[in-house]
């Protein structure tokens, strides 16, 4: 670090659906009594062993059975609520990076427009033979055999603000696919609607009972206004995106995301390299578990990613600062399978802050302000609050 005045390199990593329990709006989004971290831990009770975390302070935010509070944890920690007024991946980087979301997204529950519907089949220059909402099982069981006689696309929309685009493989390549599914994206984006994914979907099979989805290629929608991620470019900073974060902003969108192994390895190969900027890795595979309601699973991966985060702790060098987040809660314990609405823990770490600093409570938004702040960029987005005074206070 230059004279204590600024980091060169932040690390943003988002663990995926771990909340550390309800927030003070959970009645808005029928989560109460939602503790994601509490809940694992009373269902593991001393097999929770998580002691990276532990050391960071995230037992000093909410101690648990195999994980108590530290005198001196290593990190300075907080906890974080959204303002934003949904629980996807999207809006709480999308918020995390200076663009909260304040309107719900659009669902299409008698499929896409007409008018929208009949410019596409003019672009793409292939028929439609459904436009309904319905899930991908119907799809395939109703218009499987027609779709690989005739060539059309399936059009399917979801209760997810999701519009799907489907194709038997040998029908139509990967990348008809995906200039189909980004000539609907622009249509959607340039219409009055808001619908957060475009999704691909090739099947194989030769008849009803056997035909199985096989690649699926997403198109999410992109932010309408600049992000923090804009105002680095803007400047010359480098950005890097790793894992689900690829998914949510221009820059550098992918359809195919890795695990969470791959991710780790992205990102230590990232440190070890160089560069002047910013890297947002989002690490997602516990939600599948948190979905599903399976804490053990939820738990398990949990712990390879507090042996993981050593990993990459242990490669910090001194002028790099890493934050490590959620986005939502996923409690495994709590019906249904929606996100649940809770707080998310804030830990920030470099190689050399003194331990045992409290950043309190924070909104989302405050690691873009502190990101800005930290690369002397003026907040031209009028949200968050920097925490880098916070930590520079810390130094040794």
């Amino acid at each position: 670090m230059q004279n204590g005045q600024s980091y060169q390199r932040i690390f943003v990593l988002i663990i995926d659906s771990l909340g550390i329990g309800a927030t003070a709006d959970v009645n808005r989004f029928e989560s109460l009594g939602a503790d994601t971290l509490g809940h694992l831990g009373e269902h593991f009770r001393m097999r929770l062993q998580l002691p990276t975390f532990q050391k960071l302070g995230l037992g000093n935010l909410h101690p648990i059975m195999g994980m108590p509070s530290l005198e001196n944890p290593s990190a300075a920690y907080g906890q974080m609520s959204p303002i934003s007024i949904g629980l996807s991946d999207r809006e709480s980087q999308w918020e995390m990076m200076g663009l909260a979301t304040t309107t719900e997204p659009d669902i299409f529950i008698d499929g896409v427009p007409l008018e929208i519907a009949t410019n596409f089949v003019r672009k793409a220059k292939r028929p439609l033979l459904s436009n309904s909402l319905m899930n991908i099982r119907t799809a395939l069981k109703d218009y499987g055999l027609e779709q690989l006689a005739t060539g059309g696309l399936l059009l399917a929309t979801a209760s997810s603000s999701s519009v799907w685009l489907i194709a038997h493989e040998h029908t139509i390549s990967v990348a008809e696919l995906k200039e189909d599914c980004q000539i609907l994206r622009k249509m959607l984006d340039n219409s009055p609607y808001t619908i957060e994914n475009v999704n691909g979907l090739l099947f194989s099979g030769s008849q009803p009972g056997n035909f199985y989805p096989q690649e699926l290629y997403k198109f999410p929608l992109a932010p309408a206004s600049p992000t923090v991620i804009d105002c680095l470019l803007e400047a010359g900073y480098a950005v890097k995106l790793i894992g689900k974060s690829t998914q949510f902003f221009a820059l550098a969108r992918k359809e195919i995301i890795g695990n969470n192994k791959e991710s780790f390895v992205q990102l230590q190969e990232l440190i070890d390299k160089k560069f002047t900027g910013v890297c947002i890795a989002e690490v997602g595979e516990m939600e599948q578990f948190g979905k599903a309601r399976n804490p053990e699973g939820f738990g398990t991966e949990l712990m390879r990613i507090d042996h993981e985060l050593t990993k990459v702790i242990d490669k910090l060098q001194d002028d790099d600062l890493l934050i490590v987040t959620g986005n939502f809660g996923n409690d495994p314990s709590y019906p249904g399978e929606k996100h649940t609405r809770e707080y998310v823990p804030l830990l920030v770490t470099s190689p050399q802050i003194k331990p045992n600093i409290s950043l309190g409570g924070r909104s989302f938004s405050d690691i873009g302000a502190t990101i800005l702040d930290n690369y002397d960029l003026e907040n031209k987005l009028l949200i968050g609050n920097s925490f880098l005074r916070e930590l520079f206070s810390a130094y040794q």
